[in-house]
């Protein structure tokens, strides 16, 4: 029992510090209140959350009260591959190149272009005049520095948190300033992501895309200018 308390409680001091990163970075307090529950829930579970999750899979971690599914994806990430990718991301530590991910949630629906292409023009506006905290990337920045501006905002029903790129590509061709990745949770917590840059060709150039939906968002500009 003391091996399995003892994961039992890695995993709950993760979920609060990622409720403690959210509220520190001034995400709505819905989001960080959620994984403080989580923690708790976790913390005061007397059983194995292994055993638990490798007999009934992520529904066995969905009875425990506060864990919906969203958040039991976290912890079976957590339970098959050590890794929490979101937690490195809050804390400004995330490779996602390198880090392995446990199977995702299925695919589910996502925010029109609108509502993303707002939560970008919010992220720079408020990058730009300084009014976003700052993290310090592992990656690209051996000095330690905080320097990534980071946004948590609410539309709805939707959750997002916006960085700017910090890939070897972004740096590659100078867009760690352009690139906007926006990641999005619904109230169960869910992730997916996106990525909104500005097009350099075509009916759309100079205007912000969010990729693989440019389609979308030439129908948003057209309705735009014939309104």
């Amino acid at each position: 029992m003391a091996a399995r308390s003892t994961e039992n409680a890695w995993i709950a001091a993760r979920l609060r510090e990622a409720g403690d990163l959210l509220q520190a970075q001034g995400a709505n307090p819905f989001r960080a209140g959620a994984y403080h529950r989580a923690a708790d829930s976790v913390e005061q579970f007397e059983g194995s959350l292994r055993e638990e999750f490798d007999k009934q899979g992520p529904a066995a971690l969905q009875r425990l009260p506060g864990v919906g599914v969203g958040i039991s994806a976290a912890i079976a990430e957590m339970l098959v591959t050590g890794h929490w990718v979101q937690l490195a991301r809050l804390r400004g530590e995330a490779d996602e190149s390198g880090l392995p991910h446990a199977p995702a949630p299925a695919p589910h629906k996502a925010p029109g272009v609108a509502l993303l292409l707002d939560v970008d023009r919010e992220y720079r506006q408020k990058a730009a005049a300084g009014r976003l905290t700052l993290i310090s990337p592992r990656r690209f920045n051996p000095e330690g520095k905080p320097w990534l501006p980071v946004l948590h905002a609410r539309r709805g029903e939707w959750h997002f948190t916006a960085l700017y790129s910090n890939t070897a590509r972004a740096h590659e061709l100078g867009r760690t300033r352009d690139w906007v990745v926006i990641y999005f949770y619904d109230d169960d917590h869910r992730e997916q992501q996106c990525t909104v840059v500005t097009e350099h060709r075509g009916a759309l150039a100079d205007k912000r895309v969010v990729r693989g939906r440019e389609a979308e968002c030439r129908t948003l500009l057209m309705e735009a200018e014939t309104a």
